[in-house]
């Protein structure tokens, strides 16, 4: 038995309130999903800003940081002792 075309458009119609309601739920839930990750993506980013900046290597940053204190208090130490050597020579002329 075939259908009129009244009956399959009166079908059709019947279906696009479910459909429109099928999309809209699907939408709420990736809009909440997407405003979950974007919160979070800010969260990070202000985490970021408020501590302090590291390296890309991870905690060798510390190391580097340390390695150049150190390389810095031996050059104020030698040219401390230069300095001095340099008076004493020039007391002794």
């Amino acid at each position: 038995m075939a259908y009129s075309q009244a009956v399959v458009l009166a079908g059709g119609v019947a279906h696009v309130p479910i459909l429109i309601t099928a999309l809209k739920f699907l939408d709420s839930k990736t809009l909440k999903l997407h405003n979950s990750k974007a919160a979070a993506k800010e969260k990070a980013k202000a985490a970021e800003k408020a501590a302090p900046a590291k390296s890309e290597s991870g905690s060798n940053g510390g190391l580097i940081g340390g390695v150049s204190a150190a390389v810095a208090a031996i050059i104020a130490v030698a040219v401390a002792v230069r300095r001095r050597a340099t008076k004493d020579e020039n007391i002794t002329e």
